[in-house]
């Protein structure tokens, strides 16, 4: 894990904290195989509450995205996924700039921990309704608006 980002929180008398969905992905093949994934996914925790991911970890999870190993965790992206669309697209926070950004948001929402902890483990699976308008509006920012903007101009 020496090429992944991590931060060293206070008072962890320097243990190093790793974002899970980074953190699977240097498993190997054979330690998926034994249950590393489930197992580490319910007994991470989190560093702090907050909902904010930032853009700047778009490729990281679209990374994630792509490496999950078993057509059940895939499946649960999916179906979170299309659970965070629907929750957003029925909210009163959904503006413009929220649905234009819906695609970013959709990758991005997959590194909050209570969603990647369902993806990984099937865990039990974060309240949708209330979390993902809230994650939207938190996460929505100039760099999706970027991305929105480079989609654009490829279609025209």
């Amino acid at each position: 894990m020496k090429d992944l980002a991590f931060r060293v929180p206070s008072g962890s008398k320097g243990r190093r904290s790793y974002p899970l969905a980074a953190a699977v992905q240097t498993f190997r093949p054979r330690e998926i195989d034994a249950g590393a994934v489930p197992a580490i996914a319910q007994s991470a925790h989190r560093l702090s509450d907050t909902l904010y991911v930032e853009s700047e970890m778009l490729p990281a999870a679209r990374a994630f995205a792509e490496w999950l190993p078993d057509p059940r965790m895939r499946s649960r992206l999916l179906h979170i996924r299309n659970a965070f669309s629907i929750a957003v697209g029925n909210s009163p926070l959904c503006t413009p700039s929220v649905v234009r950004a819906l695609e970013p948001l959709k990758s991005l929402w997959a590194l909050n921990a209570d969603v990647t902890r369902f993806i990984l483990a099937g865990a039990t699976p974060p309240d949708v309704d209330k979390l993902a308008p809230a994650f939207a509006v938190s996460c929505n920012e100039a760099l999706l608006e970027n991305y929105y903007d480079s989609l654009m101009e490829i279609a025209a």
